[in-house]
């Protein structure tokens, strides 16, 4: 096959953000009088959605290669420092949590200092999510929004069960503190991305805005300290990107209302936590077989709690008649996206099967 297809992870940094030159830069120009650009990456989960919010383990690995991006500049000509008397505040006085003093309204469209652009093909009501998303990341960090402001949000491939809510919660926050002139320390990062998910999620697990900041594959329960994965056997992987427009809240809440009808399911959620153990147990031994039997009776789970659809079954079965070890949703389902284990011999196969979006990868941690 054509190896130069599969894009293999090699990162061993979380972060990756610069700043932005532009004509009216100048090596001295000062925090807050210059643009700046933070990134993301997506996620996947491999095993253990839904069940995850539940107190069960789940497995995430990283986007690397996939990236939300935020640029924030100014929206005043010849700049604007951002800060108290003009001077971009030091860590002492971030740290004291100063009430954001010119926060965009957190519902309906962005006031007029705030400028916002995303994508064309953007889901509508976006430039308000922005604005909301804005909002929870200065407050939880503490800073002045730098109004008046451009924000420009690109989500770069990123679709329906790849963290995109998560991503930018990350980006947002980096940007934020680059543009303040402070390197983005993660733990800052995640509790400002935290704030963002709360936004759109209301209670995240969690794993989404961890793998994001820290952009290693994770082993992850909600409420317990998080366990970076290292030394793990080379996966490859085929992505086919979620084609929904539902809302992870929504998928939650309709599992949630699903136990609650059904309290016989509870043992269907214990189970997803069981196979997250021996697909982890199977990973760590390089068990590609024991990690593919994990995600099937997985997708089994899922399948049973009601958030895989026809499309998503359908794409499972194309993706194994093609070669895959296993198939299964990953993030909320519901028409979301979908992964496949492969041997790499196998994986341009159940890419081009899989349609034009789809791409391989091979994590190597």
């Amino acid at each position: 096959m054509a190896r130069d297809r599969l894009r293999r992870c090699t990162r061993t940094t979380c972060c990756e953000f610069e700043v932005v030159k532009s004509r009216s830069d100048r090596p001295d120009t000062p925090p807050g009088q210059r643009p700046v650009v933070a990134t993301a990456c997506g996620k996947i989960i491999l095993l253990g959605e839904h069940a995850v919010v539940y107190g069960e383990p789940a497995i995430a690995v990283p986007l690397p290669d996939v990236r939300l991006s935020v640029v924030i500049a100014t929206n005043q000509p010849g700049g604007l420092s951002p800060g108290m008397d003009g001077e971009a505040p030091d860590d002492e006085k971030l740290d004291s949590g100063l009430a954001t003093l010119a926060m965009p309204s957190v519902a309906g469209p962005p006031p007029a200092p705030l400028t916002i652009s995303v994508d064309e093909d953007a889901p509508q009501g976006a430039q308000a999510q922005v604005s909301r998303a804005l909002a929870a990341a200065a407050h939880a960090l503490g800073v002045v929004l730098p109004l008046p402001m451009r924000v420009a949000v690109r989500a770069g491939g990123l679709k329906s069960g790849m963290g995109t809510s998560a991503a930018l919660g990350t980006a947002m926050a980096r940007a934020l503190l680059l543009w303040y002139g402070h390197q983005p320390d993660p733990a800052r990062v995640l509790g400002a991305a935290s704030a963002v998910e709360r936004l759109f999620h209301a209670d995240p697990s969690g794993i989404d805005h961890t793998v994001s900041t820290l952009e290693l594959p994770v082993w992850f329960v909600k409420g317990q300290e998080t366990e970076p994965l290292r030394g793990l056997a080379p996966l490859t992987l085929v992505v086919r990107p979620g084609r929904s427009k539902q809302s992870t809240a929504s998928l939650v809440e309709h599992v949630r209302q699903r136990l609650v009808a059904e309290p016989a399911l509870v043992r269907t959620v214990a189970a997803m936590g069981r196979w997250s153990r021996e697909g982890h147990a199977a990973w760590l031994a390089g068990d590609l077989d024991g990690l593919a039997e994990a995600m099937t009776s997985q997708q089994s789970s899922l399948d049973a709690l009601g958030v895989v659809n026809k499309d998503d079954r359908e794409g499972v079965e194309v993706a194994l008649a093609h070669g895959a070890l296993a198939a299964k949703v990953t993030g909320a389902g519901g028409g979301g996206s979908l992964i496949a284990l492969v041997r790499p011999e196998q994986a341009e196969d159940v890419r081009q099967a899989w349609g034009p979006g789809a791409l391989a990868l091979q994590t190597g941690y």
